[in-house]
């Protein structure tokens, strides 16, 4: 599960969500996303929409992550997260999910879901 966990964070990251050949070694070429909206995204489209993601101080506050086996190649991760600005306010509440695939070049993302929630306590 650690490296899943290191995987998902990572992704988190704007350095990484800037780095095309980082992002596509974590993300499966058949990559989807729901996102809060319920839009649909695969790989290509968000490809073109992080290489205009503008820079915002602040991180995601990953926690409470669970992972569960649903093959021999597959987990599912799942988890709470918020967005931290630099002023210390927190928002964008969420509940994440993520289906991990093991390829033959690593675990790579296979699918996610985050989905507006209230809010809850972070927990340090």
């Amino acid at each position: 599960m650690d490296i899943l966990i290191t995987q998902e964070v990572a992704l988190h990251q704007y350095q990484v969500r800037q780095n095309v050949s980082k992002v596509t070694r974590l993300l499966h070429p058949e990559f989807v996303e729901v996102g809060a909206s319920g839009k649909r995204y695969d790989l290509q489209a968000i490809l073109e929409m992080l290489a205009f993601e503008p820079y915002e101080a602040g991180f995601v506050h990953p926690q409470n992550f669970q992972c569960i086996t649903v093959g021999p190649d597959s987990r599912l991760l799942t988890y709470e997260a918020a967005w931290v600005y630099a002023d210390g306010k927190v928002d964008a509440f969420s509940r994440r999910a993520s289906l991990w695939q093991q390829t033959e070049i690593g675990w790579q993302l296979r699918y996610h879901q985050g989905t507006s929630c209230d809010a809850f306590e972070l927990i340090k």
